[in-house]
């Protein structure tokens, strides 16, 4: 899947963020065409989308906990427990 098209030749294109360059919004970025050589530039806009769900066990109701995937027996001391709801962790073992 690729980021945009080169507003020369609309060649598909890669966005280079090599270095990390080219992530800071409210700047003026440049890139070369790997179709046609003739250099763009590009701003960059972040949009942040969340997913929520219910936690029942924070408004009263019981944590749902399942073992975490680094559950190894018999290494007590490393097993935990995760509630599938809010992401409260406690150990496997009572101290």
């Amino acid at each position: 899947m690729s980021d945009i098209r080169c507003p020369y030749c609309e060649e598909l294109q890669d966005i280079d963020h090599d270095g990390s360059y080219g992530y800071e919004e409210n700047q003026i970025h440049q890139q070369q065409c790997i179709e046609c050589d003739k250099y763009f530039v590009y701003t960059t806009s972040i949009h942040f989308y969340y997913d929520v769900e219910k936690a029942d066990c924070l408004n009263g109701g019981e944590h749902k906990y399942r073992k975490t995937r680094q559950y190894v027996e018999p290494y007590d001391h490393l097993n935990r427990l995760v509630c599938e709801d809010c992401g409260n962790e406690k150990s496997l073992v009572k101290e």
